[in-house]
């Protein structure tokens, strides 16, 4: 019997990371597949990212044979310089040779050093796991499935994939390595289920190339396009559809400019001699004959094409005649930013392209639902279990696997914490382990929770009120009238009236004189009140600070 425990990217798209075990007697072997952050939801204010939760690991680090990891999207990779720090274990790190070259530039913007082995020699055998990693496509290249082996049986982990018999580079999935597994005989099957909703195949990335030299050809001015930084292929596309138009090509935005640099040196980029030009020499070009490729498509906060579209950029300012190229869809949640973006940059006098006026800029990574069907097919999984997506895509996978003779209870429905124990016959869910939400703000990792986000939440809606009351340090007695300070609250000029009658309200709860002894009980019973005080005289709710100024 073997154990998987989604740690992360179960019923959302990101934050993923799998726990597999294996064990014989008292002996227990633990495998990660992948080790991915996630995107805060809008009510998450301030928070910048999250991260998985590993305080099932700790403690258990000398059981942990390896890391294993599928493709180089942040949602699988970015969460290690996060969570290798709380693992206090030295286990090696397996990737493919892109997939390790990005990691390798995360990790080093952490300062952390690990060594992370290419796993493209072939299987590897990592205590009594086996893992045979199986070519496979997606928008970003050099990605693998994982034939996952143990003395009980085989798993097959499917993340991120659409089978793409086109692709930019010629790697076409292993189709035949697939077939072998299914034929030798598959417990359970890992599936990414995220664009099970869309019938038929997903596009080919290079329909993407044609459309690309399409836009740049008439363009008179210059040309901006925006993707994910990771999608290689598509950069070379932009690249070829520059050539074609006699452009000089420039890169601008950090994650893009170290994600380039690594293809080139493992050869995953292919860039014809005097091509590219430093980026602050791009000013010494024609606009004609320039396209700039620039990070940013998800209009984060800060990021190059959100400096740009804001007119904030030293090097790049978009004028009449500008022609951007949104070659990326907006990640669910982002759509905001997007569109912000889009009508900044159009005010500037850019046009723009992005998919609701070209709907071939960019074309998902993604199985649609026949390509599920094949995989399925190929495989022939005794359990089914869908990851990666939602949990409407679970449930419409599930539909789809039903259909094609699967019966309800061989298509497992996890949910992130769930521990699931697979036999050659079905899989089931054993047991849970509770989860917290570990969120990364600033510098801070895990110190924001639930009420500090109650708190920011209230903040962002009310203002807050702090009440200052002047304390004798040496009886405890308070002394003299409290001090009231509003923020985002009401503007104190025009409301004196109110903050007089709030203070009036606190000297008569806490009047002067009155002994200080259980404060933390007292401000509790204070706030309460004074809560109710200002809900009823203006039908608000700030948040309430009581402090001591003890002199």
């Amino acid at each position: 019997m073997i154990r998987i425990i989604p740690l992360g990217g179960i019923g959302h798209v990101t934050n993923n990371m799998f726990v597999y075990e294996y064990s014989k007697g008292d002996k227990t072997e633990r495998l990660i597949v992948d080790c991915g952050i996630g995107f805060p939801e809008e009510e998450m204010l301030g928070a910048d990212l999250l991260v998985p939760d590993v305080s099932y690991l700790k403690g258990k680090e000398n059981t942990i044979v390896g890391i294993v990891l599928t493709h180089g999207h942040d949602d699988h990779i970015a969460a290690l310089p996060y969570v290798l720090p709380q693992l206090d274990g030295q286990f090696p790190i397996y990737a493919s040779a892109l997939t390790a070259g990005f990691t390798r530039n995360t990790l080093d913007d952490f300062g952390i050093k690990a060594h992370i082995e290419d796993f493209t020699g072939g299987v590897l055998q990592l205590g009594s796991f086996s893992i045979d990693p199986v070519f496979m496509t997606h928008s970003v290249p050099d990605t693998r499935h994982l034939v996952i082996s143990t003395p009980d049986g085989m798993i097959y982990h499917g993340s991120d994939f659409k089978f793409d018999w086109t692709p930019v580079d010629g790697h076409r999935p292993d189709v035949q390595k697939m077939a072998h597994y299914g034929r030798k005989g598959i417990m359970a099957a890992l599936v990414d289920c995220l664009r099970v909703e869309n019938e038929g195949y997903s596009l080919s990335e290079s329909k993407v190339g044609e459309n690309l030299s399409r836009e740049i050809r008439d363009v008179t001015g210059k040309v901006i396009v925006t993707i994910m930084s990771s999608n290689i292929h598509r950069i070379q596309q932009a690249i070829d559809a520059a050539v074609e138009s006699g452009r000089k090509v420039a890169f601008i935005g950090r994650s893009v400019e170290e994600n380039v640099k690594t293809a080139q040196q493992l050869n995953f980029l292919s860039i014809p001699e005097n091509v590219v030009i430093k980026k602050r020499k791009a000013k010494n070009y024609p606009d004609k004959n320039l396209c700039l490729i620039v990070a940013g498509s998800q209009g984060q906060s800060g990021s190059t094409l959100t400096r740009i579209a804001d007119d904030e950029h030293q090097l790049v300012k978009v004028k009449p005649g500008d022609h951007v190229i949104f070659s990326a869809d907006p990640i669910p949640g982002n759509e905001r930013n997007v569109y912000r973006l889009i009508d900044n940059l159009a005010k500037l006098g850019a046009t723009v392209s992005y998919r609701e006026v070209q709907d071939v800029l960019h074309v998902s990574g993604h199985a649609s639902a026949d390509e599920l069907r094949l995989l399925l097919t190929i495989l022939k999984p005794t359990t089914v279990v869908p990851i990666g997506g939602t949990f409407r895509h679970m449930n419409q996978f599930k539909l789809l696997a039903t259909k094609m003779g699967w019966s309800e209870r061989n298509v497992l429905l996890l949910n992130d914490g769930d521990i699931a124990a697979i036999d050659q016959n079905r899989g089931w869910v054993d047991d849970h382990l509770k989860l917290k939400t570990i969120i990364v703000d600033g510098l801070g990792v895990g110190d924001v929770g639930p009420l500090v986000l109650a708190d920011r939440r209230r903040m962002s809606l009310n203002g807050m009120v702090v009440v200052a009351l002047p304390v004798d340090a040496a009886t405890n007695q308070i002394k003299g009238q409290p001090e009231v300070v509003t923020r985002g609250f009401v503007f104190a000029r025009q409301s004196q009236e109110l903050l007089d009658k709030l203070k009036n309200e606190v000297t008569k709860i806490l009047p002067e004189g009155m002994l200080i002894t259980d404060w933390q009980k007292q401000r509790e019973e204070v706030v309460e009140q004074l809560d109710r005080f200002v809900f009823l005289e203006t039908q608000r709710e700030p948040l309430i600070l009581l402090t001591l100024v003890k002199s």
